[in-house]
C-alpha cells in the first residue's frame, strides 16, 4: 500500500523569504553582468607606462629648486601663461587657446622643483583638455484657453563640455620648455 507523503505547507512567511532571495540573487547577477561588460569595454593604459630613467618630464640644473622654479614662472608668462600657483617648489600656470568658434583647448602646465645634488631637478608635466561648444534649446509656449493666444518663447544655453584630456608626451615641447629656462637661469 502507497503512504501518502505530506509536505508541509509553505507558510506566506516562507513564501516571502524565497521571493526577497530570488530578486537578491537576480540583482546580483546583473550587477556582476554590468561590472564584467565595464571591465571589459574600459581599455587599460597602464600597461604602457615604461616607468623609464630618459624622460622628457624632467631635467637637472646647477642653481637652487627655488631659483629654478623662479625661472620657470619667467618662462611660462613669456608665453602667456597665467600662472595659478607659485610656491617656492611648485608653479601652476594655465594657457587657453580657441582654435576654432565651438572649441577651446586649455594646457595646464605643472612644475615641481626638487633639490639633487649640487643642484636642482625640475619635473614638469602639461595636460592638454579640449571643450566643445554644446547648445541646448528650451522651447515653451503658453495657451490661454478661450481665446486661443499663444505666446511661444524659447531659451537656449551654451556649455563647453570637456571632451578630451591628455598629458602632452611630446619630447620637443618639454625641450622648448627647458631651452626657454635654461635662458632666464643665465639671465
Amino acid at each position: 500500500m502507497k503512504q501518502d507523503a505530506k509536505v508541509p505547507a509553505r507558510t506566506a512567511q516562507d513564501q516571502h523569504t524565497m521571493k526577497t532571495l530570488c530578486h537578491t540573487l537576480k540583482l546580483i547577477t546583473v550587477l556582476l553582468t554590468l561590472a564584467l561588460l565595464a571591465a571589459c569595454g574600459t581599455p587599460s593604459v597602464y600597461p604602457d607606462e615604461a616607468f623609464s630613467k630618459e624622460s622628457p618630464y624632467f631635467k637637472q640644473f646647477r642653481q637652487s629648486e627655488a631659483q629654478a622654479c623662479e625661472a620657470a614662472q619667467h618662462a611660462l608668462l613669456s608665453q602667456g601663461y597665467r600662472i595659478e600657483r607659485a610656491e617656492a617648489q611648485n608653479v601652476r600656470a594655465k594657457k587657453d587657446f580657441q582654435p576654432d568658434d565651438e572649441v577651446n583647448v586649455t594646457i595646464d602646465f605643472d612644475v615641481v622643483c626638487k633639490a639633487s645634488g649640487s643642484g636642482a631637478t625640475v619635473f614638469v608635466n602639461a595636460v592638454e583638455t579640449t571643450y566643445e561648444l554644446k547648445k541646448t534649446s528650451n522651447a515653451a509656449s503658453l495657451s490661454v484657453s478661450g481665446g486661443g493666444i499663444a505666446l511661444p518663447w524659447g531659451k537656449s544655453t551654451d556649455a563647453l563640455v570637456k571632451v578630451a584630456g591628455k598629458t602632452i608626451e611630446d619630447e620637443k615641447f618639454y625641450k622648448r620648455f627647458f631651452d626657454l629656462l635654461t635662458t632666464y637661469l643665465g639671465k
